[in-house]
């Protein structure tokens, strides 16, 4: 089926066609098609407000002039256009492609509101060159499926109407309208991998195997239904593995309970170990590292305390549970000497900070009595403590003891920030407090509390 404004239309969420659409425009061939398809369908009455949003990032020598053939555009077609300028970090690791990309989505989100349509003009020639690239740098099933022809964007939806449609259908249409658009130039030079995949890649592809640009564009559409369905399966067992007890210190942390994770089979572990990971943010690791995971946390002995790590996250196993968190970093050594307890906060560098507020005997907490003078502060590797009791407890026994009873992880302990007086543990702020430096019933009190660097920010 040739290329038309009523394909565009039958390409349209009949959902969609009362809300606003907003044409990402480049000002290339691809969207510039894009948008006069829309304002056909807006001549004809069958969408109501259409507008396009351009994003210079400011990388070419053209840039301005482009911008301003956008806008020319959307004048002569009657098009509110807004312009947005795209300042791309070119450190952030990503490459230039990817930070482009990321800024102008960011853009994208700023400036859309609830429910608004993004209509973007990525067709199947890109289908193919956004598979093919993702294949090649090594991808799960997730990423095969490529390009969505939809997707959220903050409080937007996002909508690719022409994924279907060939590179070279949008071609004839352009000539057929006597459609002008701009080229940019940085999109003939093949050192960019996209570049080359489109220019050297795809074409030999397509000389060979005349179908092959819509078979890989249906194998995204497979790859797409397989990603979901497996995500239905994955909460389905996540529901099921996610532990009941909170993590110390982690009160946000959605631990896996290993024993449960057991019972799953290992390729369910698997999917179930990427999709925790990918729900909480982090970035997904290689195959070899999610089976390190199962070999290494999952299997370890109860009392152990593995870590397995990669950029941007650290998963460890504690007490029967396997733990996510960011890279904790090197501890900054840390003491100090205070006249007093008086409310405030003190900042622990790269490690949290303790808040002190007067407290009153209906508050859970660690609270100790007031009127403590001339107290130390400092972490478990630096000083020296007696045994010490602990109220409701049995005995007196040392901090190493009283850390193994309370079940505190392992990689936690010398992070932890130890009130001392002359040798002896007054108190570690949202843990416990030494028996001997409590409050009496209905006296006033200090209550300590540590605000860890250890979730999600």
């Amino acid at each position: 089926m040739p290329l038309t404004d009523e394909y565009l239309l039958k390409n349209l969420p009949e959902l969609c066609r009362d809300h606003r659409l907003v044409v990402g425009l480049s000002g290339g061939l691809d969207s510039t098609v894009l948008l006069h398809l829309c304002v056909a369908l807006r001549e004809r009455g069958k969408i109501k407000t259409l507008a396009a949003i351009h994003v210079n990032h400011g990388l070419s020598v053209n840039a301005v002039a482009w911008q301003a053939f956008c806008q020319s555009l959307c004048q002569r077609w009657s098009v509110p256009i807004v312009t947005a300028k795209g300042v791309v970090d070119t450190c952030a690791g990503k490459g230039l492609e990817a930070s482009a990309r990321a800024t102008r989505y960011q853009l994208y989100e700023e400036y859309l509101e609830r429910g608004d349509y993004l209509l973007q003009a990525h067709h199947c020639n890109d289908q193919a060159e956004t598979l093919l690239y993702r294949i090649v740098r090594g991808c799960g099933v997730h990423g095969l499926a490529a390009i969505p022809r939809k997707r959220l964007l903050g409080e937007a939806v996002i909508l690719r109407p022409l994924l279907a449609v060939s590179k070279g259908d949008i071609h004839a249409y352009a000539h057929s309208h006597s459609i002008e658009w701009i080229d940019d130039e940085s999109n003939l030079d093949v050192t960019y991998d996209r570049n080359f995949l489109r220019h050297e890649v795809l074409p030999l592809l397509s000389e060979r195997w005349p179908g092959a640009l819509n078979h890989l564009g249906r194998l995204a559409e497979d790859a797409a239904d397989a990603a979901a369905l497996l995500d239905q399966v994955t909460e389905v067992d996540l529901q099921q593995v996610v532990s009941d007890t909170p993590v110390l210190f982690l009160p946000d942390a959605q631990a896996l309970d290993v024993a449960r994770m057991s019972e799953l089979s290992e390729y369910r572990q698997r999917n179930l170990l990427r999709h925790w990971l990918k729900r909480q943010g982090f970035p997904l690791p290689i195959r070899v590292v999610v089976q390190r995971i199962l070999d290494e946390l999952a299997a370890a002995a109860q009392e152990a305390s593995p870590l397995i790590a990669w950029e941007g996250c650290e998963v460890r196993r504690h007490a029967g549970q396997i733990i996510s968190m960011p890279p904790m970093g090197k501890l900054q050594a840390f003491s100090c000497q205070l006249n007093s307890l008086k409310a405030g906060c003190i900042n622990l560098p790269g490690n949290g900070r303790i808040v002190i507020e007067d407290g009153h005997t209906d508050q859970k907490g660690v609270r100790v009595r007031q009127g403590l003078a001339q107290i130390l502060l400092g972490y478990r590797d630096e000083i020296t403590v007696s045994p010490f009791c602990l109220t409701g407890r049995k005995g007196r026994k040392s901090l190493k003891k009283w850390l193994n009873t309370l079940s505190v992880p392992a990689w936690i302990r010398d992070r932890l920030p130890i009130f001392h007086i002359a040798g002896e543990l007054v108190a570690i702020p949202g843990l416990l407090a030494n028996a001997d430096y409590l409050s009496a019933r209905h006296e006033p009190s200090i209550l300590l509390s540590w605000q860890t660097p250890f979730g999600r920010q």
